[in-house]
């Protein structure tokens, strides 16, 4: 493991690779997650239920635009602007769901109907859809009924729907149980997105909105098991404030605070999708960069300095002590030393001394 306090040049050993870009772009690929396993379960039974109530071979609920916490959601761009899109099918003999990224608009019209049930006994008698791909294409539905699922606050979830492949309609009871169906789906999504809002307020720093410390070491936890697996090194950089105690005791504890929420927007600036910021404690942030060597550490941490010194702080300019530690899947430690081997490096730094490797 190399520690450094980052104040001399680097010079960049060829045969040391770049820092990656991978993350720094949304992945439209189902990767699937602990985020996602709740939902999966619960629809299969919904859909199975949906089926069963309007006595139709296919059920399905679309994810139109608003989140759903999914882990890995598809992304796709739809009138020029990326949404989450995401269909969860339930086809005849299916124990489970299967989950596609296709746009239709027939469910889009149907989202917009307030909460109001779309019914439709021939899709290719009907002069809006009659050329849709859900008419035209795999798998060929001529019947298609859908009740919109809306969140409280007016967010669009998406629709609960059933399809056959021949024409038909519901009977007055059908639609009365599909709808009711459609409420108690709507209210188990509502729920869950409110209780994943306040799941992320335990893991979020309430002064700069940034990670927390308990956020913080879920993600090196997680990270650390990345490198792991796929035998990439793994950077951590320690960040704090100089002299931050006598800036608090001049200015007061509320410009102190203002301090630490700018530096906060600073830190995060020069940071790729992939890497995490958070506050570790006091005047003191992390950052963890998967998939950085010592290089790609030395390169942010560069930028973040030069960002620093750009900006016009409030009552005095301010200096940041800068730490780093890489390693690489060849040494054998764990995601303590790494923190420690970061922290070392910074407080050396702080104190003028420059640590050598280890």
């Amino acid at each position: 493991m190399t520690i450094r306090d980052l104040l001399n040049p680097y010079k960049r050993d060829a045969k040391s690779p770049a820092r990656s870009a991978a993350g720094s772009r949304i992945q439209l690929a189902n990767l699937g997650g602990e985020a996602d396993a709740w939902l999966e379960p619960m629809l299969a039974d919904f859909l199975s239920l949906a089926s069963s109530v309007c006595n139709t071979p296919i059920a399905m609920m679309t994810q139109l635009h608003a989140d759903l916490g999914l882990q890995h959601p598809f992304i796709s761009v739809l009138n020029g602007r990326g949404d989450i899109r995401n269909q969860w099918w339930r086809f005849p003999g299916q124990n489970g769901v299967s989950r596609t990224a296709v746009d239709f608009s027939v469910c889009e019209h149907a989202g917009r109907s307030g909460r109001n049930l779309t019914e439709i006994a021939d899709l290719r008698g009907d002069g809006r859809f009659a050329e849709s791909a859900l008419a035209n294409g795999t798998p060929h539905v001529r019947f298609y009924a859908a009740v919109p699922l809306v969140a409280s606050n007016g967010d669009i979830l998406g629709t609960l729907c059933v399809m056959a492949h021949e024409p038909k309609t519901l009977d007055a009871k059908q639609r009365d149980a599909f709808i009711k169906l459609g409420r108690q789906l709507e209210s188990q999504l509502e729920s869950r997105r409110t209780m994943q809002k306040l799941e992320q307020q335990t893991l979020t720093d309430g002064l700069t909105g940034i990670g927390n410390r308990r956020s913080f070491d879920l993600r090196l936890r997680e990270e650390w098991t990345r490198h792991l697996r796929n035998a990439r090194p793994l950077s951590m950089l320690m960040v704090d404030v100089d002299y931050f105690k006598q800036y608090n005791d001049t200015y007061g504890h509320p410009a102190g605070d203002a301090l630490l929420t700018q530096l906060a927007r600073v830190l995060r600036s020069p940071l790729r999708a992939s890497d995490f910021l958070a506050r570790y404690g006091g005047d003191e942030f992390s950052l963890i960069l998967p998939d950085t060597d010592e290089v790609g550490a030395h390169q942010v941490a560069e930028r973040i300095k030069r960002a620093v010194a750009a900006v016009k702080w409030p009552h005095t300019e301010i200096e940041i002590s800068l730490g780093a530690a890489t390693v690489t899947p060849s040494e054998m430690c764990d995601f303590h030393a790494l923190l420690q081997a970061a922290d070392k490096a910074m407080y050396l730094r702080k104190h003028g001394r420059t640590p050598n490797n280890a």
